[in-house]
């Protein structure tokens, strides 16, 4: 038997060893499985872990970076060579560092060493250039970091309190362009990289006028490009496109005189103009949905439709507000695309933003055509309901009985066309009582739903409808996952209803990952529907109310 002395020594060893969880571009943060994930030359890059530093910061501030910074130093090997990282801070759960730009490209592995012990590595892939967009929220969606150019010595951070213009020039900041001639450890050349990149902005192509270091700050990059004529919007999808690699995909804002911005699917310049003068937006939203599947499995096939309703009051400060993801923490502007990432089986892409919750009574009741539902407030503070579900099963055996655990009862559908109204009565301790109604549409068709059963991940997709008129929107989503590696991307298009055609775009498709099978059933899903513009509501306690709806048809459908 060892001694205790012994076994004691062995324990606190094991728990100084250093352990690295991960390596993921600092703008993105586009974990491994996913389109974009791959650790640019050049690129400043976040190494997360257990004793990968000293319990408190240590940050470089001077020229050259070193590579071993508080005891902390880091290592990619490729091909059997081994490179060295730069390391711009250091901490026990973090590292920033940069990527050499004359590491190899290719798959290889990562390891970090803390105070003389080297962890197990992990796998990496380093490539030529996966730029990374630097956004207001720190997680690598909603609002980007970008500079609106006034003038030179005016360049004011762009936000749906300050918006872009068209035609105006920007400053878009992000990591992972490409590779310098020279050390990433001095400080950065500047001088346009020449990478072949697409600046895109509500899915048209911007025109770029430089791309290359910031000459601020080594491993960090610019990109500078003029807003298209045309574009209008608080939530404008943002990216840029290199060959087959996107980057992650943000937004910008821009209004025609600049300013606050409006637009149907976010915020008035009334409503933005009080959050400026209060200090704080309190924001009710209600939503009801509707969605129609159909997913076959071995031999047979389940269509499954379900009603649901939505509620959440909340209560932003300006910081937070700048940094959400819009409305319902998903906003696009009518006429573009936008995509996020997720981990785990569950395509949930909620916003990284998350205000404060307000009380708005025990429950919102909702009335329509087929009578009266109950949307109560939970313990987290959120209002939900399943309103009707319900599953039929064909191409099953003879005498063959449901398949348990398949989701689904058999209640009669509750959302169909008609008008609705939601109220609360008297309110609760943060919002008063409100009472709104709107209108769910008929007739809409997706008419080319049959001819679709996979997604060229390359190519553009379209997809066409009927039903729909000029002040219908329709919304077209979808998802695709990586069930054995649980990651995945989710994208939105919106699109005017009387267009009859939305394309969604292959720069959009690149960012999702391959799907797996689960069951003989694709792990992809396509989902075309009406959605309303925002019926606004008023109660005291609450800046802005938004009551809305959608109604979709879904399908399983493999990416590829």
């Amino acid at each position: 038997m060892k001694p205790l002395a012994v076994l004691l020594f062995s324990a606190v060893a094991a728990l100084a060893q250093p352990s690295v969880t991960g390596a993921l571009n600092t703008a993105s943060y586009a974990v491994r499985g996913l389109p974009g994930s791959g650790l640019a030359q050049g690129g400043m890059i976040a190494i997360f872990g257990r004793n990968i530093g000293p319990a408190s910061l240590v940050q470089t501030s001077a020229f050259p970076i070193p590579t071993n910074l508080g005891g902390t130093s880091a290592r990619i090997t490729v091909n059997g060579q081994n490179f060295d990282l730069f390391i711009v801070f250091t901490l026990a759960t973090q590292v920033a560092a940069i990527v050499p730009s004359n590491t190899l490209t290719g798959n290889g592995t990562l390891t970090v060493t803390y105070n003389g012990q080297t962890s197990a590595s992990i796998p990496v892939e380093i490539v030529q250039s996966q730029l990374g967009i630097f956004t207001i929220n720190q997680a690598g969606s909603g609002p980007a970091v970008v500079q609106n150019v006034n003038s030179e010595s005016d360049r004011p951070v762009n936000s749906i309190l300050n918006s872009a213009r068209p035609n105006q020039a920007m400053i878009l900041w992000g990591t992972g362009l490409g590779p310098i001639q020279g050390s990433d450890a001095q400080a950065p050349p500047v001088g346009d990289l020449n990478q072949p990149i697409e600046v895109l902005v509500g899915g048209r192509r911007a025109n770029v006028l430089y791309k290359g270091r910031s000459g601020c700050c080594s491993g960090v990059d610019q990109i500078v490009f003029e807003v298209p004529g045309g574009i209008q919007g608080c939530y404008v999808p943002l990216s840029v496109k290199n060959g087959n690699r996107v980057s992650n995909y943000t937004s910008i804002s821009v209004a025609p005189a600049g300013g606050r911005c409006s637009d149907p699917f976010g915020y008035t310049d009334a409503e933005l103009s009080a959050a400026e003068a209060n200090g704080r937006l309190r924001l009710g939203t209600l939503s009801l949905s509707r969605i129609a599947s159909k997913i076959s499995v071995a031999g047979f096939t389940a269509d499954t439709t379900a009603d649901a309703a939505g509620g959440a009051f909340l209560e932003f400060t300006p910081t937070q507000l700048v940094a959400s993801r819009g409305p319902g923490g998903n906003a696009v502007t009518v006429g573009a695309c936008t995509l996020f990432t997720y981990q785990g089986q569950s395509a949930s892409t909620t916003d990284p933003v998350q205000p404060k919750l307000l009380d708005a009574g025990p429950a919102v009741n909702l009335s329509g055509p087929k009578g009266a539902k109950r949307i109560a407030r939970d313990q987290s503070g959120f209002y939900s309901a399943i309103l009707a579900s319900s599953t039929v099963i064909s191409g099953l055996p003879p005498g063959i009985p449901g398949i348990p655990g398949l989701p689904g009862g058999n209640d009669p559908p509750y959302l169909d066309a008609g008008a609705y109204t939601a109220e609360n009565g008297s309110g609760g301790a943060d919002v008063g009582g409100f009472r709104t109604q709107l209108t769910i549409p008929g007739n809409f068709r997706w008419t080319n739903q049959d001819a679709i059963a996979s997604i060229d991940r390359g190519s553009d997709l379209s997809v066409t409808w009927t039903g729909a008129g000029s002040n219908d929107y329709v919304s077209v989503s979808g998802f695709s996952t990586d069930t054995n590696l649980r990651v995945g991307a989710s994208f939105v298009c919106l699109e005017r209803g009387n267009a009859g055609r939305l394309t969604v775009p292959s720069a959009i498709l690149l960012g999702l990952p391959v799907s797996t099978s689960i069951q003989g059933s694709p792990s992809g899903l396509l989902s075309v529907g009406t959605t309303s513009e925002p019926v606004r509501f008023n109660a005291s306690g609450l800046d802005a109310g938004f009551f809305t709806q959608t109604n979709s048809v879904s399908k399983t459908v493999n990416v590829r």
